[in-house]
């Protein structure tokens, strides 16, 4: 299902590309399509819906429909990347894989191929780091209560600090972060699920089916009911543990 005309997406091209820094360098934005980023050459930080993410050569960054990230280089390497589709929305985050070079070479040939290929082989990339904000936006991404001030207050963090070192990070408020993680979280249950749309509003916390709708809409472009009359994608890779 297409956007609504006036919400705005990145649309992601297929293949290798280098990027000089200016180009790695990217705020917070949104793709209306799923794809895998693989990288060949070069560092860079990416900051997403699956926390603070320092990715090198051989890494894999999914990112399924209307995941939210923002990009920013590290080091002074160009960056080299191959972007390949993906259809898998259950799976976003880190991985690495063994052979980023083959897959490149797949790519040039069949992207689809190259895909199916990275799904067998991917496997989860151990974490480089645990600041704090990387350790607040795997709280917020939870569904256990959680109280901002409290957090900080642990933490030895003002509430002003935690909000604007987040916000650095990740390009957006710790609440924001919280209802998009929540309203991604209820649209995938849309459309993978028969269940009834007032308890799927239950299930993730919003105030009333209205909220959820308004929510979900804000993020994807339509409403629930509209994405209920589509076909539920299923899910086709499993990741396999190191």
């Amino acid at each position: 299902m297409p956007p609504l005309m006036g919400h705005s997406y990145r649309s992601v091209p297929f293949g290798v590309e280098t990027l000089p820094d200016h180009q790695v360098q990217r705020p917070r934005h949104r793709h209306g399509a799923g794809y895998a980023t693989v990288v060949l050459a070069g560092n860079f930080i990416e900051s997403s819906f699956a926390g603070r993410m320092v990715a090198r050569a051989g890494d894999v960054l999914l990112h399924g429909r209307f995941d939210c990230h923002a990009d920013a280089p590290q080091g002074v390497r160009p960056i080299q990347i191959l972007r390949l589709p993906w259809d898998d929305d259950s799976l976003d985050g880190h991985f690495v894989t063994h052979d980023p070079d083959r897959l490149a070479q797949l790519a040039e040939r069949d992207p689809y191929e190259a895909m199916r290929t990275l799904a067998h082989e991917l496997r989860a990339a151990e974490r480089r780091e645990q600041h704090w904000t990387n350790a607040l936006a795997a709280r917020l991404a939870s569904p256990a209560k959680l109280s901002l001030h409290h957090w900080a207050t642990d933490r030895g963090l003002r509430p002003e600090e935690l909000s604007r070192g987040f916000r650095s990070t990740f390009g957006v408020s710790p609440k924001r972060f919280r209802l998009e993680v929540r309203s991604r979280r209820a649209w995938g249950a849309v459309v993978t699920s028969l269940r009834a749309l007032t308890y799927i509003a239950q299930d993730y916390e919003f105030a009333d089916l209205a909220h959820m709708s308004r929510s979900i809409r804000a993020l994807t472009g339509h409403s629930p009911t509209a994405w209920r009359t589509q076909r539920p994608v299923e899910p086709f890779a499993q990741v396999r543990s190191s």
